[in-house]
Parts: structure tokens; sequence; C-alpha cells
């Protein structure tokens, strides 16, 4: 298994900044343990930075969340 820091974001609706929260996860999936935290009527984009870092981009009944893995 990988270890990977995340950092996961929720973006409060009224003022549109991030609530930040760090922790380490194991995983041989980062697709599968994301898919395993958000709703099935949630929209998801994933991108990779040009540093290695894997973001996903999830939107969820208008709350917006951000998931940055870097290993």
């Amino acid at each position: 298994m990988k270890c990977y820091e995340m950092i996961r974001e929720i973006y409060d609706q009224c003022s549109g900044k991030p609530h930040s929260q760090i922790s380490e996860i194991e995983t041989d999936d980062l697709d599968a343990y994301v898919q395993g935290k958000i709703s099935r009527t949630s929209t998801c984009e994933k991108s990779v930075r040009e540093d290695g870092s894997i973001i996903y981009e999830i939107l969820t009944n208008g709350i917006k969340e951000r998931y940055i893995f870097t290993e």
C-alpha cells in the first residue's frame, strides 16, 4: 500500500473559503478511496499537477470539496 498525505477542503457556501483537514491515508487505489467517501449523486473531476499531486474536485448538492493527495 502507498501512503499519502491527504488535504480535504470543504468550501463554505457563504464565504467561499475552504475549511481544511490534513491526514495520512494508506491505499493502493485513490479512485476507489475517493468514490467511497462521496455520494453517488456527486460529480467528480480528477487532475494531476506537475508536482505529482492528485486532485479530486467534487460537487455535491452545491457544496464544493477538494481532495489533494501527495506521496
